[in-house]
């Protein structure tokens, strides 16, 4: 193992406590690694949280509006059904008790919601054609 010239002595003895302070060789943990880590997975778990429940917004949205028979009901049925499980989605990520710091309060409300809704219209548009089929290119023409 090759030493770096400037390197003192008292770093030496420094470097073997670390070993003496863990037992069975584990590296140090930091605690703010640890934090990082589950704040990090805590958002990841909100994120697919919330394209699951655009997904289940999508299909309802398009099933409980197919018996609509005013297509400006059916819009609104189904951007309520939108911000309703938005809402739910954010009072799951309250109870999931991610530990982010006070100033990004903001991340419970903003992860995932570009893809909420991405996934949202996505499943309302592909639910509400595969439930009518009868209106296709031969209707249009």
């Amino acid at each position: 193992m090759v030493r770096h010239p400037k390197k003192k002595e008292d770093e030496k003895s420094n470097a073997g406590d670390t070993v003496k302070d863990n037992p069975e060789g584990a590296p140090p943990s930091t605690p703010t690694q640890t934090e990082e880590s589950r704040v990090k997975g805590g958002l990841d778990k909100l994120f697919w949280l919330r394209v699951g429940l655009g997904v289940l917004a999508g299909a309802l949205s398009a099933l409980i509006g197919s018996s609509q028979s005013v297509e400006s009901s059916r819009v609104g049925l189904g951007f309520g059904i939108m911000i309703i499980l938005f809402i739910v989605s954010y009072v799951m990520a309250k109870s999931m008790r991610i530990p982010i710091p006070a100033a990004d309060k903001k991340k419970l409300i903003t992860t995932g919601y570009g893809s909420y809704f991405l996934m949202f219209i996505f499943c309302w548009i592909l639910v509400n054609t595969l439930i009518h089929p009868e209106v296709g290119i031969a209707a249009v023409r």
